[in-house]
């Protein structure tokens, strides 16, 4: 436990501070009021020069965040990485973040279908029947036949999250990893064969993964024989995902604003939808880059609750 002596100034104050996973007291010296920080077991001096002015209780990083996420996804952290192109992240990242019971995705982007199905087979060899991993479903508006192609390797191999991103309408793809799956256990209740995540860095892509699938392309992937006729009509009752994660200053496909002001309005939107549509569940949303400096973080930490 926290040392009992209360601590004012230089290491041991800064060592009693990041012992977050232990409960402290915050005091102040009534002679000038400089704070400082005591164990849990400390006892207002006797003489009076110490007063306790709040007890704060332990913090552990798996708390941050939203705890729904951490208990669909399978994993102790609400953390995401991944998803680098060309494989960059890859078997090793992806595997030892799942071991670590966080989430990451293998990046597909440049990888052809058969190298692509390689790494999907080590990672699955690798994890076995853990489902805290996924891999990258990358938008080529000029090559429509890969991302079906790549889709579909998705699917074949069961990856149990699929990560979308530079997106700025909804294909048959992403609708085919969506909705493939979608069943209604012996509750009534949903439930997905893959997770999707979009990246999304505009309110108007973000809408369009945060509402069900449009009707058009449902009947379109019937037609094909690529869904069900039951899992089209399940897709009309959910969003295309679930989780959304808003992306700002990456220098990536879609982005160019600051996230103080995306987040905001896709959590606005969020909530909005989640009324008009009245769906099951709500989209979770998280954040990614142009998170900031440290004080700036902690003029945003009441996101935090909010977000995973």
């Amino acid at each position: 436990m926290v040392e009992q002596v209360p601590a004012f100034t230089g290491e041991s104050l800064v060592a009693l501070a990041q012992r977050i996973g232990e409960p402290v007291q915050l005091v102040a010296r009534e002679s000038d009021g400089v704070l400082g920080i005591a164990g849990p077991g400390w006892l207002k001096d006797r003489d009076g020069g110490l007063a306790v002015v709040a007890r704060l209780p332990a913090l552990y990083p798996e708390w941050l965040g939203d705890q729904d996420f951490t208990r669909t996804h399978g994993v102790r952290f609400p953390y995401v990485a991944g998803e680098m192109a060309n494989g960059i992240s890859g078997t090793e990242l992806v595997s030892e973040m799942a071991r670590a019971e966080m989430l990451a995705f293998i990046g597909s982007a440049g990888l052809s279908v058969e190298q692509l199905e390689r790494v999907l087979a080590q990672l699955t060899d690798r994890l076995g029947s853990r489902r805290n991993w996924g891999a990258n479903l990358l938008h080529q508006p000029e090559s429509p036949a890969v991302e079906d192609s790549t889709a579909a390797a998705l699917l074949r191999a069961g990856v149990p999250r699929i990560s979308v991103s530079a997106y700025m309408t909804l294909t048959p793809a992403v609708i085919r990893c969506a909705a493939t799956g979608l069943r209604r256990d012996p509750s009534g209740r949903i439930q997905r064969g893959a997770a999707v995540f979009a990246k999304v860095s505009r309110p108007e892509v973000a809408e369009q993964f945060m509402s069900p699938a449009p009707t058009e392309l449902l009947r379109l992937l019937v037609g094909r024989g690529q869904l069900t006729a039951d899992e089209a009509r399940l897709a009309e009752r959910v969003p295309v995902a679930e989780d959304v994660t808003v992306e700002a200053d990456s220098g990536g496909h879609t982005d160019g604003r600051p996230l103080g002001v995306i987040l905001l309005e896709v959590l606005a939107l969020r909530d909005a939808l989640a009324a008009r549509l009245r769906l099951e569940r709500p989209v979770r949303v998280g954040a990614a880059g142009g998170l900031g400096t440290r004080r700036q973080w902690r003029r945003r930490s009441h996101w935090v609750r909010r977000t995973w």
